[in-house]
């Protein structure tokens, strides 16, 4: 299913993630984008793993999260223009990594989707961009 993607948006985030519910661009992209690993899945428990993800049919059985439609499935869209994480405090580690200002963080924001980039952490100042 081709992604529809939110409007970009310009400037940087917040360096501390304080404008990341308002964003919610990197949780918007395709299935099987979000793996959880054995530590996610004891983490999240038997009752969210049930509701919110998927075990690949295929071998070798992997799992991830869901998706409603193009973007993930535990996004809580009570608030129009909100993207809060229903699971925030037990989400995968493949969303905890992704730090606000990274180059995921700032491709996401000016795709209006997660893009490509695998830099999740935030370069140094002294880091040149490639």
């Amino acid at each position: 299913m081709p992604l529809a993607p939110l409007p970009p948006l310009a400037g940087d985030p917040d360096p501390g993630g304080a404008d990341c519910v308002d964003c919610g661009r990197c949780c918007h992209h395709g299935p099987q984008t979000v793996s959880l690993h054995d530590a996610d899945e004891r983490r999240m428990g038997e009752a969210t793993m049930k509701r919110l993800t998927i075990i690949e049919p295929r071998g070798p059985g992997f799992r991830f999260m869901k998706n409603d439609g193009d973007r993930c499935g535990a996004l809580d869209l009570s608030e129009p223009g909100k993207y809060p994480c229903a699971v925030y405090d037990v989400r995968p580690e493949g969303c905890r990594i992704v730090e606000a200002g990274s180059p995921c963080c700032l491709e996401a924001r000016a795709l209006g989707h997660l893009g490509y980039s695998v830099e999740f952490t935030r370069r140094s100042p002294a880091t040149p961009r490639s």
